[in-house]
């Protein structure tokens, strides 16, 4: 039988709350700090090769939350302190954390016309670590994951999901609204189930309440 183009299944989840153009550079630090074990003190310089608009993002510390979205090193230096970017990381106190203030200053970016010419078809970076005793590690180049090229899994867009659904629904109901969309597939499924989930009503009371001038 004829097979069925899923166009949603052809574009990206952002796994950071930042440009996905810092993503590759973010995700080739992240794959170096987990294979090795590294903390914040064991790692002495990082060198960012990038394609030419990553190199371009902002450079310093940020001082708002839109230059934080827009950031390459402040992104990754974060990665590096935290082991994640939420929100809390790109907003308030943040946007003056001195430990990644300091872990920006060991961060270089250099554009890689290796990187520039496979831009916009691919979000590539490398990165080149150098630990506090002495070792270069390389990750070789990586795709920005979150996409086709390197998709996430399930549990990691759920869990996505329910950061941010969660704080705003309540769990019980983000976890229902989870679950419902998940069995749209089922042959059984309705959608009512799932519009009765998210179905917020109004607030009328106010208008009941007003005087009948």
């Amino acid at each position: 039988g004829n097979s069925v183009f899923w166009q949603a299944l052809h574009q990206y989840v952002k796994p950071y709350p930042i440009c996905r153009w810092a993503h590759a550079a973010i995700d080739a630090t992240r794959g170096l700090c987990h294979a090795h074990h590294l903390a914040p003190a064991d790692i002495s310089h990082v060198e960012v090769n990038s394609f030419h608009y990553a190199a371009t993002l902002f450079d310093g510390m940020p001082d708002t939350t839109s230059k934080a979205q827009y950031s390459l090193r402040f992104a990754v230096a974060t990665f590096i302190v935290h082991g994640r970017i939420g929100l809390e990381h790109i907003s308030g106190s943040g946007l003056e954390d001195v430990a990644v203030a300091d872990m920006l200053s060991r961060i270089t970016v250099v554009e890689s016309e290796r990187h520039s010419a496979r831009f916009p078809a691919g979000r590539w970076a490398d990165v080149t670590l150098t630990t506090s005793d002495g070792r270069i590690l390389a990750s070789g180049d990586v795709h920005a994951r979150g996409g086709p090229e390197a998709p996430l899994t399930q549990a990691e867009i759920e869990a996505k999901y329910m950061e941010f659904a969660a704080p705003m629904l309540g769990q019980g109901r983000a976890e229902a609204i989870r679950d419902a969309v998940l069995s749209l597939s089922d042959r059984d499924s309705l959608f009512g189930d799932l519009s009765a989930l998210l179905y917020d009503p109004p607030v009328i009371t106010r208008m009941l309440q007003r005087p009948a001038w």
